[in-house]
């Protein structure tokens, strides 16, 4: 390489320049100047060899590409037979005079494969409905339609509505796959294959078929393609969404994934929706507006006014049993199903709502968000896009209607575009408020003596504050109610009948004294009353027939409960029956179920189920999960069943 030489040479030529001497920019490294001209020369070297090498590859592909297009043409020749002759006549038999013999050959390459295409043309034959339908894709058409767009969509309607009342029979074995499928994604023969099957399944007989074949029969049924629109064809999704399934599970499940929104659309979209009870529709959604309703309710009776109106909100407070339910149902602590709850109902919703006053006002007073919606977020107007994810087009806007689902969610259509009305944004339940409902819960089993007591969470000083003076004025409230109470003893009156008696035995006559039977003397209850002083008391003494004394109604007081109760787990008489201790355990030891489970016993899942419910008081949550053959314990309750256990 002579300009590497010449290079070299006047570096070299400088005498200036030592071969020690070194370059201290940071573009050159500290190599002397001779030792990098030969790396040089030897990178140089190297890539020409590089290029030669790829230059002898390529010509090798080439040759190799050549020789495989000499062996098709020769198939292809090999193929048409005798139909070359007869499309080629005299052509073939000679060159032309004023031709090239190369491209004379090409000549008959292309008179090759024209031939071959009349002649499939000749035994496949297109009908002529597709042969139309073929000719909307470019009509009026930009060159090319993005997938989901409205053009795509408009161009499927028209092909759909033209080819509605199509069918074919024609035997397809192979596959189509698309995203956004639609006619014009599939080949001919891909066509005339969805058409045939599209005939049996209008015919009833919904056989296997690509997912994409399915996808664009639900297209059609949701433009009203061969069905009727309104609940004939909200019928016929449904319908053909459970029959392809049962064809095909895993399919099947995709479709349905998307049908199952697409079906709730179209009977929005075309007033099929009957208003639900918003507990049916939307049961975390209802208990969230009930809070929102008493909520507001709540502010009103002060004279206070929510800091953001919602109309949703202003048709009164529920119920107390109501409000209740909708606060376990609202919060991720199910108090409603707490074993306190259950043996004193009054007491335990007497706080609960308590609580949920002090949280309302707390919050009023001291936060820039009121108490629920802080918990769930305030009303939401949002854009919906009707059908999203399918092929769906409009040929004329939907008039401006409003469609109530429930009392939480509604639709409305304003100059064709749908928004999504929502009186509250519940998504899942609230932390928050179970563990308010969890320290309530917990403080009042601890001043009762509970004999089933709850680990205690860390909670705020305010949130502590307002549960401890709501369960101390209840219960002082029953104590005052305990001591106004009083017992009229109805047995003292036997002294007055016996007296009765003895003067009418005086005063009868030896026949009427045989004809009155004797009546034996029946024990007498006694009956608990409230009085509202000490009047009434006197005026009973006064009639002369009532013996009444004040005394404590006989009830088991909380400390006798929890040392009874206490007295029992010591001597093994535990929450648990010795069958469901004795599963416990097996279950612990990692036994088989067939080992715990005798042929008379339960089943393994009731067992579960009742071991769940009794240790839900005692840990708040359930404790084994059973979600095939083998039951497990939960890993972060493993102590606590230790404990209950006391291994």
């Amino acid at each position: 390489m002579p300009d590497i030489d010449r290079i070299i040479e006047r570096l070299l030529g400088d005498r200036r320049m030592s071969e020690s001497a070194t370059f201290s920019s940071r573009t050159y490294t500290d190599q002397p100047i001779i030792e990098r001209g030969s790396d040089f020369k030897a990178r140089m070297e190297r890539k020409a060899n590089e290029r030669a090498e790829r230059r002898q590859r390529d010509a090798r592909a080439r040759r190799e590409a050549r020789s495989r297009h000499e062996k098709a043409k020769a198939q292809r020749n090999a193929t048409t037979g005798n139909q070359r002759q007869i499309d080629l006549g005299q052509t073939a038999q000679q060159p032309p005079k004023r031709q090239g013999f190369a491209d004379w050959l090409l000549s008959i390459d292309r008179d090759i494969e024209a031939a071959a295409r009349r002649s499939a043309h000749v035994f496949e034959p297109l009908p002529e409905p597709i042969r139309e339908m073929r000719k909307l894709e470019g009509v009026g058409m930009p060159q090319s339609i993005a997938y989901g767009s409205n053009a795509m969509s408009s161009l499927f309607y028209r092909q759909a509505l033209l080819m509605q009342n199509y069918e074919d029979d024609y035997e397809f074995h192979g596959g189509f796959s698309q995203y956004y499928p639609t006619y014009a994604a599939m080949s001919d023969t891909q066509l005339r294959g969805y058409f045939t099957w599209r005939t049996r399944v209008r015919a009833g007989q919904v056989g296997p078929a690509p997912l994409s074949f399915a996808f664009v029969y639900v297209y059609e049924l949701i433009a009203g393609i061969g069905v009727t629109p309104g609940q004939e064809g909200l019928d016929a999704l449904r319908a053909f969404g459970q029959a392809y399934q049962q064809t095909d599970e895993r399919q099947g499940a995709q479709l349905n994934n998307y049908l199952r929104r697409w079906a709730e659309d179209y009977a929005i979209y075309h007033g099929l929706v009957t208003p639900q009870g918003a507990r049916d529709a939307d049961p975390l959604g209802s208990a969230a507006l009930d809070l929102l309703r008493a909520e507001h309710a709540l502010l009103a009776k002060v004279k206070r006014s929510p800091r953001i109106a919602n109309e949703a909100a202003s048709t009164g407070a529920p119920s107390p049993e109501r409000l209740f339910r909708a606060l376990g149902e609202a919060s991720t602590y199910h108090i409603c199903e707490s074993r306190l709850a259950k043996d004193e109902p009054e007491l335990v919703t007497s706080v609960t709502l308590d609580v949920f006053r002090e949280l309302v006002l707390h919050c009023s007073k001291r936060r820039k968000t009121d108490y629920v919606e802080g918990l769930f977020g305030y009303a939401s107007r949002t854009p919906y896009a009707m059908f999203s994810a399918a092929v769906f087009f409009e040929p004329t806007p939907h008039e401006d209607c409003v469609v109530r689902v429930s009392d939480c969610l509604s639709y409305v259509c304003e100059r064709g575009r749908w928004h999504q009305l929502r009186a509250c944004d519940a998504r899942s339940r609230s932390s928050e408020l179970g563990l308010a409902l969890h320290a309530v819960d917990y403080t009042l089993r601890e001043q009762l003596g509970y004999a089933y007591p709850l680990k205690q969470r860390e909670m705020p000083k305010y949130l502590q504050k307002i549960v401890t003076d709501a369960v101390a004025r209840r219960l002082e409230e029953r104590a005052e109610a305990e001591r106004r109470r009083i017992t009229i003893d109805l047995s003292q009156l036997a002294s007055i009948r016996a007296a009765a008696a003895i003067t009418q035995e005086a005063l009868l006559t030896d026949e009427e004294r045989d004809e009155v039977p004797e009546v034996p003397a029946e024990p007498q209850p006694q009956l608990t009353i409230e009085i509202a002083g000490e009047e009434a008391a006197t005026a009973a003494q006064a009639e002369g027939t009532q013996a009444i004394a004040e005394q404590p109604e006989t009830t088991e007081q909380p400390e006798a409960t929890a040392t009874s109760a206490a007295t029992a787990a010591a001597e093994g008489d535990g929450p648990l029956s010795p069958l469901e201790t004795t599963f416990l355990l097996g279950i612990l030891e990692q036994r088989p179920v067939s080992e715990l489970v005798g042929p008379t016993d339960p089943f393994p899942s009731v067992i579960v189920d009742t071991i769940n419910e009794k240790l839900f008081d005692l840990i708040g949550d359930a404790v084994i999960e059973f979600d095939g053959d083998q039951p497990s314990i939960i890993e972060d309750y493993l102590e606590d069943i230790r404990e209950v256990l006391h291994i």
